[in-house]
């Protein structure tokens, strides 16, 4: 009869999760962490479909991933603006056609180049969210894709200027969209830009001035900062005494990192 009632918990538990938004999940105390191109660990092959379902086995569930555009407008996942670094080919995606993506496989794995298509598709199935990095692609043709799999409550995307902001904000969907805040200005110039605050996040840099993050918890922004680089590097040489004292400082809603496994280690030691 427990182990009954146990498996009823963990799946209403699930349930629960699967439900929410993300905006709803950043309202708690604990950060949300975000797997960095959807790699638990730095080995881990970036921004593949092998990642994601490996990463949902192991109960993980929040990813970033990277969005570009081939020559005939299909949207797929990769960082690079070039297939040179992680598959078997080369060249710009942007100035390639679909037919021929299709075929590309990811290096150090039997697999196709993925489309997002067949991420959104996972992750909707699976109750995962996404942080959205959007490379040069079109928005507007990125979150309509978004909204066909109903996902637009489950992800965030990410803008780094000005422009792509505001391209972001035309759309008049309602999402949680993360501009980035370099200065106290920077908070009026997004607020008075939307008529929807409450789907705003400010990113502000691993770097940046500790007040930046009180001054968005004191506006009721959530906060969005990474840990990607030479905090990472701390970590795996110094402990993740590391992480426990960048968390503790700024206090962040969403944080993405190279080892989000180790992190999630702290927050529960914490």
């Amino acid at each position: 009869m427990k182990i009954i009632l146990v498996s009823i918990l963990v799946f209403v538990g699930f349930s629960s999760i699967k439900a929410q938004s993300l905006r709803t999940l950043i309202e708690q105390e604990r950060p949300v962490i975000f797997s960095h191109r959807v790699a638990l660990e730095p080995d881990w092959v970036e921004n593949s479909l092998y990642s994601l379902e490996k990463s949902g086995e192991m109960g993980f569930m929040f990813h970033e991933i990277d969005v570009v555009e081939s020559k005939d407008g299909v949207l797929y996942v990769l960082h690079d603006k070039t297939l040179d670094r992680t598959t078997s080919s080369t060249g710009a995606v942007k100035e390639l056609a679909s037919a021929y993506l299709d075929g590309v496989l990811l290096n150090g794995l039997e697999e196709r180049l993925p489309r997002l298509e067949d991420f959104l598709a996972i992750c909707q199935e699976k109750g995962f969210y996404l942080m959205l990095d959007v490379k040069e692609a079109s928005l507007e043709k990125v979150m309509a894709k978004v909204k066909e799999f109903d996902m637009l409550e489950r992800v965030v995307l990410l803008t780094f200027g000005k422009e792509r902001s505001a391209e972001a904000l035309e759309l008049g969907e309602r999402f949680l969209l993360s501009v980035l805040i370099t200065e106290e200005e920077d908070f009026d110039y997004f607020l008075c830009k939307t008529e929807q605050p409450y789907y705003l996040a400010a990113y502000i840099n691993k770097d940046g001035p500790i007040d930046l993050f009180e001054k968005a918890r004191s506006l009721g922004l959530p906060t969005i900062t990474d840990v990607l680089g030479a905090i990472d590097a701390r970590a795996q040489n110094e402990g993740i005494a590391v992480y426990t004292e960048f968390l503790h400082k700024r206090k962040p809603s969403i944080l993405v990192s190279d080892y989000p496994l180790q992190i999630k280690q702290v927050m529960s030691n914490d």
